[in-house]
């Protein structure tokens, strides 16, 4: 039993490095080399889990070979653009100014009934509407609405408007997210004095969020209990 944890466990970690050095994309953005190497990795890895008689080594070889290709054919298409098609699909445009690309269609396998789906998804109930429908590398369609047809901005109906740029949780169940100081470029010694402003301790502070326009959301730990 303890050696099929020691096992698992180094598998485990492996693994873990190996995701960390292929990137952050989700599962449904990989694209078709990204994919194959995760299927072929899961493949492989579990392997020694399952028949102790396998040496680990003989999972940790592969995965390092693959996660060697999968970096040198990331790095190549960087460098050699052109040699990208080797390792991914281009785009594919479904829809051009209102109409279906039909022959593109057959070509990514892809029904009318599937793409008007999509579209209503989007929200989109006319395809009149649609500019472009592209479906992009990762396998995800990307729906462009005519100018005529898109909610207009702030910018569009003359609306002044402030950015308060993102939310940095400062504070989790009463322990200080050092990264998210680095991003507001505070200090501990600033935070303490909007802890003071709000005349609260940071050990009672449930959560503590503060965005880039430096806007104070605070939730105190009595409030969660009281709910």
């Amino acid at each position: 039993m303890t050696t099929i944890l020691l096992r698992t466990a180094i598998i485990y970690i492996a693994l873990i490095i190996a995701m960390r050095l292929m990137g952050k994309r989700q599962i449904g953005e990989l694209e078709v080399s990204e994919l194959v190497t995760t299927l072929l990795i899961s493949e492989v890895a579990s392997l020694p889990i399952t028949d102790a008689g396998i040496p680990v080594s003989h999972a940790l070889i592969p995965i390092i070979t693959l996660l060697f290709f999968e970096v040198a054919s990331s790095m190549i298409s960087v460098t050699f653009p052109r040699l990208k098609n080797l390792f991914s699909a281009r785009p594919t445009t479904l829809i051009r100014n209102g109409k279906f690309c039909i022959r593109a269609m057959r070509g990514a396998r892809i029904t009318a009934d599937e793409l008007i789906g999509e579209l209503r998804q989007q929200g989109i109930i006319d395809i009149s509407e649609v500019l472009y429908a592209i479906l992009e590398q990762n396998g995800k369609i990307t729906v462009l609405q005519k100018a005529k047809y898109r909610v207009p901005n702030a910018k569009q109906l003359n609306i002044k408007t402030s950015e308060t740029g993102i939310c940095h949780i400062v504070i989790d169940k009463g322990v200080i997210n050092n990264h998210s100081l680095c991003e507001l470029d505070m200090n501990k010694k600033q935070l303490q004095k909007i802890l003071q402003k709000q005349n609260v301790d940071r050990k009672d502070v449930y959560l503590m969020v503060i965005n880039d326009a430096g806007e104070v959301n605070l939730v105190r730990k009595d409030e969660v209990k009281n709910k």
